[in-house]
This record gives C-alpha cells, sequence and structure tokens, in this order.
C-alpha cells in the first residue's frame, strides 16, 4: 500500500467513525418502542389528545387553576421533551416510583445521571420528570425559589415549570397575546433556553443582537423540534381547553 491510499484508507476510517449513530437505550433501561425525534412528525389531535393518559388528572385537578395558556404550553413542553404525562419518567425512558425527591436522591437514578450515546460518545444527564428537571435545576428551585418543597410530585412539577416559563419572561399577557396573534418566535426563543427540544429563531434579529441559536437545532446544537409543529401541537391543546 502506498502513501496514497494508506491516507484514502485513513480518511474513510475517520469519516465512518464520525456518523452519527442512532439513540442506544442503555442495557436495563425500559425501550417504549423508541424512534428518534427527527422521524417523530406532529401528531394529530385526535391522537395527542387520546392517547394522553394524563388527561385524567387534568380534568380532576384542573392542573391548579392554570389557564388555558399555561395548561397548553406545559402540554407542548412534555410533548416536546418526549415525556407527554409521564411525570416519573427519567431520560433514558426509564421510569422512577417515589416521587419523594429527585430520583438521584432517591437512589433510582446513578448519581452521574442516566447514560445515553449520541453519535459515538457516552454522555450523561440527570433530566427527569415530565419536564425533565436537571438535578442541579432541582436543588436550585428547591433551595433558593422555595419549590418542592413537599417532594417531587406532579403539582410540585407542575408549579416549578410554571415558575421557570415566567422567569423568561413568559407571562399570561405575553401567552394572550401570543395565542391572539399566533406569532410564538419570541416565546420559543426565551424557551428553549430552558428546554432543549424547543426551537429559536433569530434570523429577523439585528447581527450584534443574536444569541447562540442554531436554527433547526436549537441552543445547545442538539436536535429541536420545527417551530410548526411546535405551534401545532400547542393550538391542539389550547383550542381544547378553551371548549372546556
Amino acid at each position: 500500500m502506498n502513501k496514497r491510499e494508506a491516507l484514502y484508507a485513513l480518511s474513510g476510517f475517520l469519516l465512518s467513525s464520525c456518523v452519527s449513530q442512532p439513540y442506544s437505550v442503555p442495557a436495563g433501561y425500559v425501550d417504549y418502542n423508541y424512534r428518534s425525534r427527527e422521524e417523530q412528525p406532529a401528531p394529530s389531535l385526535e391522537k395527542v389528545v387520546t392517547t394522553n393518559t394524563c388527561e385524567q388528572k387534568a380534568e380532576s385537578k384542573k392542573q391548579h387553576n392554570l389557564t388555558s395558556e399555561y395548561r397548553a404550553l406545559l402540554d407542548t413542553i412534555a410533548w416536546a421533551e418526549g415525556t407527554d404525562c409521564h411525570y416519573n419518567m427519567m431520560a433514558g425512558r426509564m421510569l422512577f416510583t417515589n416521587f419523594k425527591a429527585h430520583p438521584i436522591e432517591n437512589g433510582e437514578m446513578p448519581k452521574t445521571g442516566t447514560p445515553f450515546t449520541v453519535r459515538w460518545r457516552k454522555v450523561y444527564t440527570t433530566a427527569a420528570g415530565r419536564y425533565q428537571f436537571l438535578h442541579r435545576t432541582y436543588l436550585t428551585l428547591k433551595n433558593d425559589a422555595g419549590l418542592f418543597q413537599t417532594g417531587f410530585n406532579p403539582e410540585e412539577q407542575d408549579k416549578a415549570a410554571k415558575y421557570l416559563i415566567e422567569k423568561q419572561g413568559i407571562t399570561q399577557e405575553v401567552l394572550e397575546q401570543s395565542a391572539n396573534t399566533k406569532e410564538f418566535t419570541e416565546v420559543w426563543n426565551s424557551l428553549s433556553w430552558v428546554w432543549a427540544s424547543l426551537p429559536c429563531d433569530e434570523a429577523k434579529k439585528p447581527w450584534r443582537e443574536r444569541r447562540r441559536c442554531i436554527k433547526g437545532r436549537g441552543r445547545y446544537g442538539q436536535f429541536a423540534h420545527p417551530q410548526e409543529n411546535i405551534e401545532k401541537i400547542f393550538f391542539m391543546f389550547y383550542e381544547k381547553y378553551t371548549r372546556e
């Protein structure tokens, strides 16, 4: 083999090692027929509502007297994060059973987090709950904001998610205006710093005012749902709640 052939062989090896690999569920974790988010189209309203097992929970408690806008937004975030109605889901699609605290503190999640494969690398995340709270976020909200005082139960998770939404400047007035004008770009731009699955789009901003945002890839370079899909889901839920 001459030098040129060796160089070609090395280049082929490097390229093949950089090809993105599909998500693989770690051994011991539950696989709920996982498909990558890129393969998940926005479902129909009937499918979203009829398969949403937490609808009964929402009906019984009205999600703590939240407005239709906030209820729709919380459901949309849960859909984007892939948890839907599972308040007890950890990254890796494993379910925990103890709601007394974040699953790391209950021993149901490894201290280093749940492992999963991205491309050729094994990475870890401590995301858990319906809104995928990282453990460090859980601790900050508990110690500094007075949340999660009664545990990691659904009510506390809803309150914490709403707190994070409002902290990003998304108030009831902002949501009402966005719903009326059907313009949610700035809502997603703000919330995409908190939830990596939400899209961002700062193309219309002056160059000097743009912050880290890769359109179609989210704030952190990972996959984010297309804005049109996210808004379709939001209005599906919103129209349902406003009819109640």
